[in-house]
């Protein structure tokens, strides 16, 4: 990725960190956030517009396995590996024992008791340190795997995802922002990625 794509990215991660996403409010399965005094809104597919981002993605899948170049996640991590760039492997590794340090820290922190010898601002100070270090790690597995098939399939959809999505509020009501792709990648990138950051969000959440 160039560093304009570097900086969107770990943009989007900040407002996936941010508990109120700059006010935004959820309500029945939508998120509404302002972005330059315009109130907007992104919520869950519906099943039908589901069924059109499924097939939108089988067809860019489609269209990407037949341009050349084209490479798989697992193969783009053994040549990251190979040619002594990046160990994904290693990065993974270390992801999850942060992930293990951070809930630990959490743990001590909720039970916090007078006997403990770390203070509440340590603890505090150690949760933001590993924070900062997980998020770093996921900026770098994305930048390096970026060109694989599996993480421009996943770029894809979450793109379609927000346009099919994504409504401004006019005079009250609520209306679709962009008719069209063309629309959207015309966008200013402010709006389009504060709405896939959102939409991002909203999917995870629905996961766990």
């Amino acid at each position: 990725m160039e560093n304009k794509e570097q900086q969107l990215l770990t943009d989007s991660i900040r407002d996936l960190e941010m508990n109120d996403f700059s006010n935004g409010i959820v309500q029945d399965n939508k998120l509404v956030f302002i972005v330059a005094d315009k109130t907007y809104r992104v919520r869950m597919p519906i099943q039908s517009e589901q069924a059109m981002v499924d097939n939108k993605k089988n067809m860019a899948q489609l269209e990407y396995l037949r341009q050349e170049g084209c490479i798989t996640r697992k193969q783009l991590t053994q040549q990251l590996k190979n040619v002594g760039v990046f160990d994904v492997d290693k990065a993974e590794e270390s992801r999850e024992q942060l992930t293990k340090e951070l809930k630990q820290m959490w743990f001590i922190l909720a039970t916090k008791s007078s006997d403990n010898k770390m203070s509440i601002e340590d603890c505090s100070a150690k949760i933001v340190k590993i924070q900062n270090e997980l998020k770093n790690i996921a900026i770098e597995v994305a930048t390096q795997l970026a060109p694989s098939l599996e993480s421009r399939l996943e770029k894809f959809t979450i793109e379609y995802l927000t346009l099919l999505c994504t409504d401004v509020q006019v005079d009250g009501k609520w209306n679709r922002v962009w008719n069209t792709m063309e629309d959207f990648q015309k966008e200013d990138s402010g709006l389009t990625e504060r709405a896939s950051a959102n939409i991002t969000w909203m999917l995870l959440n629905k996961r766990m």
